[in-house]
């Protein structure tokens, strides 16, 4: 028994360490879908920026949108521990690809419903040249580019630019214009703060001071496997754009506005369903679909109140629409009871 013991508890180690072995690098998002395989189709998801960089020594980097935390991290099974309280389990992974979703072992969270594929940044990379110059003291300085080769801000609430002007004390009564330049050493520090573009240059010397104050927060970019210098750009509009947006009388956004009020219908729709007052919840998410034709969630509320309703055509063409735009579920029910059926023609 000892020995059986023994034996699985060195297989299991070694299972372990083949995984990390793999896992090692930088791994840059390569496309995030629900579970069932699913698009999604929010765009602040699609153009999320996310990579993770697992270290030798067992240090984790994670960047999303430009806000970095950084971590420890355990091979468990097929799962990765990161810290005490988050684990991500390993679907598939291979020399060109990672595929990952986070669960959890508190048994009344609710699981998580997308998986995470991923792909080496040198895979990422490829086709990418880096710019790069040399200063006078013959150092090599490469110019960041978001996603392919940028430090490491490391605050988990903050981006870099939002930290730095949280710091800049300008005159909440003012507005104005800045755009900054400076470099991340290789070995994380800052140098060579300078303002490229201000609209009042009373207060340059304070916006170097609050870069400054992000010092001790950065890790450095890296390229090839190895740290290198690299140099940001960032701007900081202190209400500059809003004003001149305010003087333009420009309107908010159009998507943004019709998104919000396509989810009050729908959210109205699913009400009515309940109440079973079917025909002001077709009219609801009918509405709602008028406002959002990509909204899935009022496809299938739609769909469902047809089906109650015993309209087979209608529900036909709502779940035709959902196998339009890759909805797993809705391709399923839509060949289950209208595959063998002449395809609707598609209306509201």
């Amino acid at each position: 028994m000892g020995k059986t013991l023994l034996l699985l508890l060195l297989t299991t180690q070694i299972y372990a360490q083949t995984l990390k072995e793999k896992l090692i690098g930088e791994w840059v998002k390569d496309e995030i879908r629900l579970k069932d395989g699913s698009p999604i189709l929010l765009e602040e998801v699609k153009n999320m920026q996310l990579r993770y960089v697992f270290s030798e020594n067992g240090d984790f980097l994670i960047t999303i949108d430009g806000k970095s935390g950084k971590s420890s991290y355990q091979i468990i099974g097929d799962t990765i521990q990161v810290g005490r309280s988050t684990f991500i389990q390993i679907l598939e992974i291979n020399d060109v690809k990672l595929v990952v979703q986070e669960i959890t072992k508190d048994p009344l969270a609710p699981p998580s419903k997308v998986k995470i594929s991923l792909i080496p940044a040198r895979i990422h990379n490829l086709g990418y040249f880096p710019e790069k110059y040399r200063t006078k003291g013959q150092d090599t300085i490469f110019i960041s580019k978001r996603n392919y080769l940028e430090p490491f801000f490391i605050d988990n609430e903050k981006s870099a630019a939002q930290f730095i002007s949280d710091n800049f004390y300008f005159p909440a009564y003012k507005v104005g214009d800045f755009y900054a330049r400076f470099i991340i050493t290789k070995l994380g520090e800052i140098k060579g703060i300078e303002i490229l573009n201000s609209t009042d240059e009373k207060y340059n010397n304070k916006l170097i001071e609050a870069i400054k104050t992000s010092n001790g927060k950065w890790l450095p970019a890296i390229w090839e496997g190895k740290p290198v210098n690299a140099e940001i750009k960032m701007g900081f509009d202190m209400g500059w754009s809003e004003k001149n947006a305010a003087k333009r009388k420009t309107e908010a956004s159009k998507d943004t506005i019709d998104a919000n009020e396509s989810n009050y219908y729908l959210l109205q729709g699913n009400m009515n369903v309940e109440q079973k007052r079917y025909a002001a919840a077709i009219k609801n998410l009918t509405k709602s679909l008028d406002l959002d034709p990509r909204n899935i969630d009022a496809y299938y509320a739609r769909a469902a109140v047809y089906a109650l309703t015993k309209d087979t055509q209608k529900m036909c063409v709502d779940l035709l629409q959902l196998k339009h735009l890759e909805q797993a579920k809705g391709t399923k029910l839509w060949k289950k009871f209208c595959d063998s059926k002449k395809e609707p023609q598609q209306n509201k």
